[in-house]
């Protein structure tokens, strides 16, 4: 507040002007208030000079110490208004401007419409008592300032002297505006032109939701009209701050989804990475097995070749033994007689020999026990290393197959041996390739199927982005539609209001026609009787009968009129109960529209929702259907029931009129 003193005092001096002692006080008075931030001028009742208007507006053009400017009753001629207003065009903090009472007229108000034009801040006007609408292309200029205004929201233009030319012009403006949500016109002179502009203003203007014309001599039915106009824009607006708060949190449910699956994603990888990193370390734990194996296996192989030369060696010392013996057998034969102890001696040699043979036999034997003890450790080994190694499972099959095989073939040849060891190498050496491109296919796959999800995600966001679209303008359709069937029962209504009223005239001008015919029979009846005066003492009482049977129908045709009514009334109250049920179905409608536009479920559940919705929708639709359709059988059986009772009377008046004329008949065949 110091700073604008002091620009206001620095710009006195320089247009060599005498500072106003009330707008100092004033200043002075808001710069010792303890508020902070933006705060208010109020000049209000302070005649402002031409001099103290130009400096006040060159100061308030760059000023942001204000957000409400008070000049009420500052009795600004138009010059002052004019400077002051021009500063105020360039001005981004004030939000609120009083101008009331001040008598601006005509370029007062071309400053206004100046000012509506080019500032980009101001939220509330107050032109009270200003002769606005003495000027009419002065006004024209405000008014289209007025149009052209985007951030305007509320305009008071009470006691202004609007006609209804300036109406059309503020209707004008009101087609363009589409930000202005409150228009004060109370006690000018818009009249039932003025009315009908306004009106037919708010068929473009989506956006004010009130305006007041108390005192503007405009009809009850217009300004019924333009609250029900107002009614439905400020429902409109409801409706599109829910719908985009409701946007705003269904993006954001999709921004929390696009996150929680990109983190899904990424502790796939993570997981896909882990299997990496352990089937790595399976296939080295593997490799190092089978690596024991294959030392298991040599040592086995060893032990084996070990085996087979001794069985070689056995075999050669047996084929030797045998042609030893069999060249003894040849010499004892030859000299058995000769030297017996030396075949003794022979004998016991080969004794010797056989039983060293046969522990050779024993030893064999227990080495090969040795072997086989051994090979079914193995066996247990392998049956171990397969429960704790699944995936291997069909390697280790393998090889357990081949040492089986190799026990079973150990004693045939060790070259087939070796054959299936380097078949059984080969085939490990295949099925650790076959795992690894197993393996990398599966990763390969992974990731495939993770961009996929990711990219039918999308896709499923994209489509419920269409979808929500196609609803919303589903919506807009239906409800356009649910209007324009509202108009048309309304203007069915009115004619069926009219046409019923129409033959209630008819139906009373028939009966008073018929009442004129009674009464003109009547009154032939009593000249008939003066005529006839020799028998009046007998047709006095057929007389008195006829008069009260008269009377009688009479009773009965205000019985059938009040019948009539009541049922006019019972057909009206029908109506308008038909009327209120169909409201209540509109609005009913409307509200489940909007129970149905709702999405604050998550992503995955709204295609399910929307199937939903979208049955619920039609059965919702088929219901409102037939429920018209039975409100068309009741008004038909209104109808009926109305034609039954035109009927009933009709046959009551070819009744009333057969009496009358037997009655007629009667007299004149007695006076005759």
């Amino acid at each position: 507040m110091d700073e604008f003193r002091r620009l206001y005092l620095q710009l006195c001096k320089d247009h060599d002007t005498e500072p106003q002692e009330s707008v100092l006080q004033q200043v002075k008075e808001l710069g010792s208030s303890p508020k902070h931030g933006p705060s208010r001028l109020d000049l209000s009742t302070i005649s402002l000079h031409v001099d103290t208007c130009a400096v006040l507006g060159k100061a308030l053009s760059t000023d942001r110490s204000f957000s409400e400017i008070r000049l009420a009753d500052c009795m600004l001629n138009e010059e002052g208004a004019k400077l002051l207003l021009h500063g105020l065009c360039s001005n981004t903090m004030v939000k609120n401007l009083d101008l009331k009472g001040n008598n601006l007229r005509g370029v007062g108000a071309e400053s206004i419409g100046k000012l509506l034009k080019f500032n980009k801040s101001l939220r509330s006007v107050c032109l009270e008592w200003n002769s606005l609408g003495m000027f009419a292309s002065s006004f024209t200029i405000l008014c289209e300032g007025l149009g052209a205004n985007h951030t305007l929201q509320v305009l008071d233009l009470r006691n202004n002297q609007i006609t209804h030319d300036e109406a059309a012009e503020i209707a004008a403006a009101l087609r363009k505006n589409q930000t202005l949500r409150t228009l004060d016109l109370r006690w000018n002179n818009a009249g039932i032109v003025g009315g009908r502009e306004l009106l037919s203003s708010l068929q473009q203007n989506k956006t004010l939701t009130k305006m007041e014309l108390s005192g503007n001599n405009v009809p009850a039915d217009t300004i019924k009209a333009i609250e029900q106009a107002l009614s439905t824009n400020a429902d409109r607006i409801l409706m599109t701050s829910e719908y985009q708060d409701r946007t705003r949190m269904l993006t954001n449910e999709i921004d929390s989804i696009k996150k929680d699956r990109s983190l899904q994603v990424s502790d796939l990888l993570d997981r896909i990475d882990q299997q990496n990193e352990n089937m790595s370390k399976t296939q080295r734990s593997s490799a190092h097995k089978i690596g024991r194996l294959q030392e298991a296996l040599e040592e086995r192989k060893s032990n084996f070749n070990s085996l087979a030369a001794k069985l070689k060696m056995t075999e050669a010392a047996l084929a030797l033994a045998e042609q030893k013996s069999h060249d003894l057998g040849e010499l004892l034969t030859k000299s058995r007689q000769e030297n017996n102890q030396s075949q003794v001696h022979h004998q016991a040699e080969l004794m010797k020999e056989k039983e060293d043979r046969n522990a050779s036999d024993a030893k064999m034997r227990k080495d090969l026990a040795g072997v086989h003890d051994r090979n079914l450790q193995l066996e247990s080994k392998v049956d171990e290393l397969e429960r704790r190694n699944r995936a291997q499972q069909d390697q280790v099959f393998e090889l357990k197959e081949t040492v089986a095989h190799l026990n079973a073939q150990i004693k045939v040849t060790n070259t087939q041996s070796d054959e299936r060891q380097q078949r059984e190498q080969q085939k490990h050496k295949d099925a650790m390739k076959d795992a690894e491109h197993l393996r990398q296919q599966e990763v390969s796959r992974v990731r495939l199927e993770a961009e996929e999800t990711e990219r039918v995600l999308k896709e499923r966001i994209q489509k419920m982005e269409m979808h929500r679209m196609e609803l919303e303008e589903e919506i807009s359709r239906h409800k356009s539609s649910l209007v324009s069937e509202k108009s048309k029962n309304e203007e069915q209504l009115q004619q069926a209001k009219t046409r019923i009223k129409h033959e209630q005239q008819q139906r009373v001008t028939q009966l008073e026609e018929r009442l004129r015919m009674e009464q003109m029979s009547k009154e032939e009846l009593q000249n008939h009787s003066d005529h006839q005066s020799s028998q009046i003492t007998e047709l006095q009482t057929k007389h008195t009968g006829a008069v009260m049977e008269v009377e009688g129908l009479k009773r009965k045709i205000e019985e059938i009129n009040q019948e009539l009514a009541g049922k006019n009334a019972e057909k009206m109250t029908a109506v308008e109960k038909v009327r209120l049920e169909l409201n209540q179905q509109t609005s009913k409608l409307e509200a489940e529209k909007l129970a149905n536009s709702e999405l604050n479920e998550r992503l995955e559940k709204v295609e399910k929702q929307l199937r939903d919705q979208n049955h619920r929708h039609r059965e919702e639709r088929r219901d409102l259907e037939t429920e018209v359709t039975s409100l068309r059988e009741q008004v038909r059986m209104k109808d009926a029931e109305i034609s039954r009772i035109r009927d009933e009377e009709a046959q009551r008046a070819r009744m009333l009129q057969s009496a009358i004329n037997n009655y007629v008949g009667g007299a004149t065949g007695g006076r005759s």
